[in-house]
């Protein structure tokens, strides 16, 4: 008969960097009851119960599990090759897959910023326990203007043009039972999409039903427009001005910047501008218009980072990778980013932690190692604090108590496109 698991674990040993953004102790002992932290403390000191299972971690660093508060548990980029038979079906399996490499990766947690109903029912899959994947949160189906950013693809979007027919969008969700609400208002240009009045109706209605309201806003004014009405976080961010920067701060809205994805982006467009043909997004003149804007995006990144930081808004760390080519999990090569554009190993550590939490409303359950948090705790065999490159190697995945065994199907490795038969 299968012995069963313990009901106590203690990792031991481990220089703890607990996510609070406090220094980091060496020879903690960490244990855990069930699925929750029962005791932080120092070797020598933590008394260990009858029966605890000890994991010995000595020269490991021990984290939180990682949060990446941008992700799309479904897009269309994702079945780039049309499949036999449910296009659905196939576009499940995949989510699947991005959910657990996640895990694999050590990211605990995903903020599912929009999509179609997948990422609903992949949230109750792995609320029931039918699925060894990321804890997994959902704006459920984004809201766009008719004709806006993300209106190409009408099974993840609501397509509204009045603040009354914004409500009823927000109404529609909150009945689907969302995790948070996602407005997008802009695309690669510089004007705004919604008007203030619809975004206004947005924040006030998601408010209203006690939801978070999440907004797409990546050019001056929509950012200026979000932040006066008030959203809970701004996505991508990239052109911030001082005015909407003081007033993000006032109102304490978190920013998610998707950094690497940017940078990324801005290169593929550069070096496929020769060869059209191998992308997606429209014809030549749409490639050469987005290529500036990912170009002028990236030049601007520096300057906005280093101004939101400087009036201490909140940075969360998220990733928006859609692409097939590369893994899905890549969170550790946005919280590289984070570094390179100035923030110190420990505040990336926070943003793709406490922040995360913090973004989602439930840092009193996770995000940070502290008594009575669900015990979501990685390990790294390097010291994150003086390379963050570490976090690419995360050897231990404990979720809400329980050890993620490694699996080869689980590797952090890129999504291959199938023979096509």
């Amino acid at each position: 008969m299968k012995a069963q698991d313990p009901t106590r674990r203690a990792i031991v040993g481990a220089t703890l960097i607990d996510g609070t953004g406090s220094a980091p102790f060496s020879e903690a002992v960490v244990i855990v009851n069930g699925n929750q932290i029962e005791t932080v403390g120092a070797r020598g000191t933590a008394q260990l119960p009858p029966d605890t299972q000890v994991i010995d971690a000595m020269g490991k660093y021990l984290l939180p599990g990682l949060i990446d508060s941008h992700v799309h548990v479904s897009a269309p980029d994702y079945t780039s090759i049309r499949p036999k038979g449910s296009e659905t079906a196939y576009a499940t399996v995949i989510a699947i897959n991005n959910l657990r490499s996640a895990l694999q990766a050590g990211v605990t947690t995903v903020r599912d910023i929009c999509g179609n109903r997948i990422n609903l029912a992949l949230r109750t899959a792995v609320q029931r326990r039918m699925l060894v994947a990321p804890r997994l949160f959902t704006a459920g189906k984004g809201i766009c203007m008719t004709g806006g950013h993300g209106s190409g693809d009408p099974d993840s979007v609501h397509e509204v043009d009045t603040p009354d027919e914004v409500r009823k969008a927000v109404r529609e969700e909150a009945k689907a039972k969302v995790d948070f609400i996602k407005l997008l208002s802009s695309h690669r240009t510089d004007w705004p999409e919604f008007s203030q009045a619809e975004i206004d109706a947005g924040v006030d209605e998601a408010h209203r039903f006690g939801l978070n309201i999440a907004i797409h806003a990546a050019n001056f004014v929509s950012v200026r427009m979000a932040a006066i009405a008030g959203v809970d976080t701004l996505e991508h961010g990239s052109f911030v001005d001082e005015q909407a920067a003081d007033i993000m701060a006032e109102k304490d809205i978190i920013i998610v910047p998707t950094l690497w994805v940017k940078h990324d982006l801005a290169q593929r467009l550069e070096n496929w501008k020769a060869t059209p043909e191998k992308f997606t997004w429209g014809d030549e003149k749409d490639l050469h218009v987005s290529a500036a804007w990912f170009k002028r995006c990236v030049d601007q990144l520096p300057k906005t980072i280093e101004l939101v930081h400087s009036k201490g808004i909140r940075i969360a760390a998220g990733t928006d990778f859609v692409m097939t080519d590369r893994p899905w999990a890549l969170l550790p090569e946005e919280m590289e980013y984070l570094t390179k554009l100035g923030l110190s190993n420990m505040e990336a550590i926070e943003s793709a932690t406490r922040i995360g939490a913090e973004a989602l409303g439930r840092v009193d359950e996770f995000g940070t190692v502290e008594v009575g948090k669900l015990a979501d705790l990685i390990l790294v065999d390097r010291n994150p604090l003086e390379d963050i490159t570490a976090m690419t190697e995360v050897s231990w995945v404990m979720k809400e108590g329980a050890i993620i065994p490694r699996s080869p199907e689980w590797a952090r490795s890129p999504i291959k496109d199938p023979i096509s038969l």
